[in-house]
């Protein structure tokens, strides 16, 4: 009976995962629907149902490490990669904890009591960040599969940090990626404006924008296609002030936009677009894969802040539900 009641909600979920993409693909939303379908496939396979925040924590705790790692090169040394390092290794080791501890649980003396509290201690502590970092890249990959719509009004191209004055590997993946897209609308007929955005940092020697621009007239943009935005600093400033550019220019409520980015940065672009009440697709350009995984801890950390009180709603069911648990399902001595 239990298979078939996890079947119907794995098919429950699928389907509430449809109709939300269709209504708004740019929700986190659809990640939690479709971390539920999983959850409820591994516990329909007979697995355990803590396999899945076991495996998100583990992961987690990776991404902390790899990235806490740097400070042994000293010109990484800092306070965060050390605080990462440090947060890693402790959900490595609350996982493994539960690993070892659980499987004593179903006999009925008074240590499987303390061992199966010690071992769901990964569900308070770093169980829940990763399943949520599970339902950010679920709908991460959900959005990436997304076709953007044909004739956009404009195309905006996001900045990221020149090296020594040039444009790095990483932002002209970006802008060859935003070339393509304005070639691509040129051989259908349309002629969307191109909006490179972004500001001067303090060890750039020139705006982002005048670099991006540059570099996008070299490689055959015409200047007149492109319109500069050079003030930005953050991916919320760089859409807000692109948009003042696109409504002094009367483009703002002609049609949809496109916003061309880095692959682990669409998730979050993607979600503030909506935040900011853009009618946008956006979409990815390849990224090295050994960059991948801290830009993406990068970007889930900064997710998780566009929606502090789901997050902390979220963290307080976690924790109820985790109390009835150990009240009402662990065996006592």
């Amino acid at each position: 009976m239990r298979p078939l009641v996890d079947l119907v909600l794995v098919a429950a979920f699928l389907v509430l995962f449809v109709l939300t993409v269709r209504v708004e693909p740019r929700r986190w939303l659809a990640g939690v629907l479709l971390a539920g379908a999983l959850w409820a496939a591994t516990t329909a396979a007979g697995a355990s149902p803590l396999v899945l925040p076991w495996v998100g924590a583990t992961v987690l705790g990776l991404l902390f490490v790899g990235n806490g790692v740097r400070m042994v090169r000293p010109a990484s040394r800092n306070k965060a990669n050390a605080v990462a390092l440090v947060l890693g290794l402790a959900m490595l080791a609350a996982t493994v904890l539960a690993v070892v501890l659980l499987p004593s649980s179903p006999s009925a003396g008074a240590s499987t009591s303390r061992g199966a509290v010690l071992g769901l201690v990964v569900l308070l502590l770093p169980g829940y960040p990763g399943l949520v970092l599970l339902s950010y890249a679920l709908y991460c990959l959900a959005y990436l599969r997304r076709r953007a719509r044909p004739e956009p009004a404009a195309i905006i191209a996001l900045g990221s940090g020149l090296v020594n004055g040039t444009v790095p590997t990483l932002l002209a993946n970006r802008l060859d990626a935003t070339g393509k897209a304005w070639r691509d609308e040129r051989a259908l007929g349309h002629d969307p404006l191109v909006v490179p955005s972004g500001g001067q940092g303090d060890d750039e020697p020139m705006a982002e924008g005048v670099a991006m621009t540059a570099y996008l007239v070299a490689h055959g943009m015409p200047r007149e296609a492109l319109a500069i935005e050079d003030r930005s600093t953050t991916t919320e400033e760089n859409l807000l002030l692109s948009r003042e550019i696109l409504r002094a220019r009367g483009i703002d409520d002609t049609g949809h936009l496109r916003v061309v980015t880095s692959s682990y940065h669409v998730g979050r672009a993607a979600l503030l677009t909506r935040r900011l009440d853009l009618d946008a697709d956006v979409t990815g350009a390849p990224t090295a894969w050994y960059f991948l995984p801290s830009a993406f801890l990068r970007e889930y950390l900064a997710a998780l802040t566009l929606h502090p009180r789901i997050n902390l709603a979220g963290l307080g069911v976690w924790i109820a539900g985790t109390a009835f648990f150990l009240a009402y399902a662990v065996p006592r001595g």
